[in-house]
């Protein structure tokens, strides 16, 4: 699967970036890293789903 680049707010990036480092932690539980794992991809189909058009992503 490709990067996917989708064009989010700046209160977004912050965000994802918190749940980002969520998910990469191997010493926090594989139940909150899923919870952030959720709403990172909810946050992104958000984005995507408002018509902003297509600029930034990471993960």
């Amino acid at each position: 699967m490709g990067k996917i680049t989708v064009k989010v707010t700046s209160e977004e990036m912050q965000e994802l970036k918190k749940l980002a480092e969520i998910v990469k932690n191997p010493h926090l539980p594989m139940s909150d890293r899923r919870i952030a794992k959720t709403q990172y991809e909810s946050i992104i189909n958000y984005a995507k789903n408002t018509n902003r058009g297509f600029l930034s992503s990471s993960v």
